[in-house]
C-alpha cells in the first residue's frame, strides 16, 4: 500500500493513487461530450423548450446514484478489508509455527553458567520448517495472484531448484499429476506437520500432547486463513449489483449536459461541471472497483495501490527466521532454575533497577578496572572502546529512522533523516557532526598518549592519574554523545517515498 503523510498539504500534492491520477481520461472526455452537446443546444435552441422539468428528473436521478455507489463503495471497502486482515492473519499463524517450536527445541546444558543454545539436531528442525515456511507461503500467493502465478510454471519450479529453495526431490513431489498447480501450497503444509511430528518422537522437541495439540491446532487455523482468501475473491460480490451501479454512474455523468444547458446554464460552467462530477463520480466507482481487486489480479501493472505481495512474503520469510534466531543463545541457566539456585549476580535484578549513586559507584569501579595495565594495553582498550562507540552511534542512527516494527536496519554509513520528534535535519547533521569532532578529539588525545616516553615518565601514579583523567573524560564524551541522540523519547513515524 502506499503510505502518506495525513496533512492536507501533502495530500493536495499527490498525485500517484488519488482520483485525479485514475479519472482525467474519463473527465476529458466527458467534457469533449459535454461541449458536442453545448454545440447542439447553440445550434438548436428549440430544443431547450421541449425539456421543460428534466433537471428534476436527473435530480432524483442523482439522489438514486449517490445512495447506491456510496453503499457500493462501502460493500468493496469491506471486500479488501478481509483480505488485507485475512493475509495478516495467515502471516502471524506462520510465525507462531516458529514461535512454539523455538520454544520447545531441545537445548545443550553447558557445565558452568555459559549461555546454552540449540542441539545440532532440533536446529537443522528448526531451519527445515522455517524453509518450508517460506516456500508454502510462495506457492499460496501464487496460487492467488497472477503477479506470482509464473513461480507455479514448469520453469518457475525449476527456478526454484536452481536458487536453492527446494530440493529436486521435493520440485518431484509438488510436480506430482495428482497435485493441482494452484493446489501445491497445500502439501508443503502437510510437510510442516510431519517434520513436527517425525522431531518430536525423536526427542529434539520437547513438550507434551498439549504441545501437539496446540501445534496441529495452527496447521488448521492456516488452512483456514489461506482457504478463505480463496472464498472471499470468488464470491466478492454479484455481477448484477456492480452492472446496476456502473449504469447509474454513466447515465448521470452523460445526462448532466443535457440538464445543465436546458436550465440556461452557461455553457462554460455546465462543460467544466461535467469534468468536475466525473472527477469525483466516476473516481468512487474507480476506487470501489479497487477494491474488489485487492491484490491487483484483473489490472496488473495498472492499479497504484493494491495488496503488495511482495511485501507479504518478504515480511513472511522475515518471520521464519525471527524466532529461531532470537532465542539462539538463552541468557539464564537452566540449571540454576532447577536446583532453585538463581541470584542477583545472574538473572535476578533490583525490582526498580540501580539508582543514580549506585550506577555511579559502578562506573567508578569499571574505570579503575579499565585504566590498569601497560600504556600498550590502555591504548588497545582504547581503540576498542572507541570502535564499539562508532558501531553504536551508526546503529543508534539506523534504529531512530526504521519504519515501526522493521524487520531489518540498514546499518550503512548515511545520513539519517530526522525521525525524532521536534528535531530538524540540520539538527541530526550538527548531532553527526560534534561526534565526529568528539571523537577526533579522543584520537589525538590517544596518539598524544603513544608518543609519551615511558622512560621520562619518572612518577608512576602520575601517569596512572593522567589516564584515569583520559579515560573519564572519553566516557563522558561517549555519555553525551548517546544522550544527544536520545534526549528525545518520543519517536514519530517518518514515512519515506521510494
Amino acid at each position: 500500500m502506499l503510505q502518506f503523510d495525513p496533512s492536507g498539504k501533502k495530500i493536495w500534492h499527490s498525485w500517484r493513487g488519488t482520483c485525479f491520477a485514475e479519472t482525467w481520461a474519463s473527465a476529458i472526455r466527458n467534457m469533449l461530450f459535454a461541449t458536442l452537446i453545448a454545440f447542439y443546444f447553440k445550434q438548436m435552441p428549440q430544443t431547450q423548450g421541449k425539456l421543460v422539468g428534466f433537471g428534476v428528473l436527473w435530480g432524483q436521478l442523482l439522489s438514486v446514484t449517490t445512495f447506491t455507489l456510496t453503499f457500493f463503495l462501502n460493500v468493496s471497502y469491506g471486500l479488501w478489508r478481509k483480505c488485507y486482515e485475512v493475509s495478516r492473519r495467515l502471516q502471524g499463524r506462520l510465525n507462531d509455527l516458529g514461535l512454539g517450536l523455538s520454544i520447545h527445541a531441545a537445548r545443550t546444558r553447558p557445565e558452568k553458567d555459559a549461555m546454552s543454545g540449540y542441539t545440532p539436531a532440533s536446529r537443522q528442525c528448526l531451519e527445515l520448517v522455517a524453509r518450508y515456511v517460506r516456500v508454502f507461503n510462495l506457492l499460496c500467493y501464487a496460487s492467488f495472484t497472477r503477479s506470482h502465478r509464473p513461480v507455479l510454471t514448469p520453469r518457475g519450479m525449476r527456478r526454484l531448484v536452481e536458487r536453492g529453495l527446494i530440493t529436486k526431490e521435493e520440485r518431484e513431489a509438488l510436480c506430482n499429476e495428482s497435485v493441482p498447480a494452484t493446489q501445491r501450497h497445500n502439501a508443503v503444509i502437510m510437510w510442516i506437520g510431519r517434520v513436527f511430528v517425525e522431531a518430536k518422537s525423536a526427542g529434539h522437541l520437547l513438550g507434551g500432547s498439549g504441545f501437539e495439540m496446540a501445534f496441529l491446532d495452527k496447521i488448521h487455523v492456516i488452512r483456514a486463513q489461506y482457504g478463505a482468501i480463496g472464498d472471499e475473491l470468488s464470491g466478492r460480490m454479484p455481477f448484477a449489483y456492480a452492472h446496476i451501479v456502473q449504469v447509474l454512474v454513466d447515465v448521470v455523468l452523460w445526462l448532466y449536459p443535457v440538464m445543465a444547458f436546458s436550465t440556461n446554464m452557461s455553457y462554460s460552467v455546465g462543460i467544466a461541471g461535467t469534468g468536475l462530477l466525473t472527477i469525483f463520480y466516476q473516481g468512487i466507482l474507480n476506487l470501489a472497483k479497487q477494491f474488489l481487486d485487492p491484490y491487483d489480479n484483473e489490472n496488473y501493472g495498472q492499479g497504484d495501490d493494491p495488496l503488495c505481495v511482495d511485501t507479504l512474503v518478504a515480511e513472511t520469510n522475515s518471520g521464519s527466521l525471527r524466532w529461531l534466531n532470537g532465542f539462539e543463545l538463552q541468557p539464564f541457566s537452566s540449571k540454576q532454575i532447577t536446583d532453585g539456585t538463581l541470584t542477583s549476580s545472574s538473572s535476578l535484578l533490583p525490582e526498580q533497577g540501580f539508582s543514580k549513586q549506585e550506577l555511579s559507584e559502578k562506573l567508578e569501579e569499571d574505570s579503575q578496572q579499565f585504566v590498569t595495565g601497560s600504556l600498550e594495553e590502555f591504548s588497545a582498550k582504547a581503540d576498542k572502546l572507541l570502535e564499539e562507540a562508532n558501531r553504536e552511534l551508526i546503529e543508534t542512527e539506523a534504529i531512530l529512522k526504521a519504519e515501526p516494527m522493521a524487520n531489518s536496519l540498514d546499518m550503512e554509513e548515511t545520513e539519517a533523516a530526522s525521525v525524532l520528534s521536534g528535531i530538524t535535519d540540520n539538527e541530526i547533521d550538527t548531532i553527526l557532526n560534534n561526534t565526529q569532532s568528539e571523537v577526533e578529539k579522543i584520537n589525538n588525545k590517544k596518539e598524544r598518549e603513544k608518543k609519551v616516553n615511558p622512560g621520562e615518565i619518572n612518577d608512576e601514579s602520575s601517569t596512572e592519574a593522567k589516564k584515569q583523567v583520559a579515560v573519564l573524560e572519553a566516557e563522558k564524551e561517549l555519555i553525551k554523545i548517546l544522550e544527544a541522540n536520545l534526549e528525545d523519547e518520543e519517536v514519530v513515524e517518518e514515512v519515506e517515498e521510494e
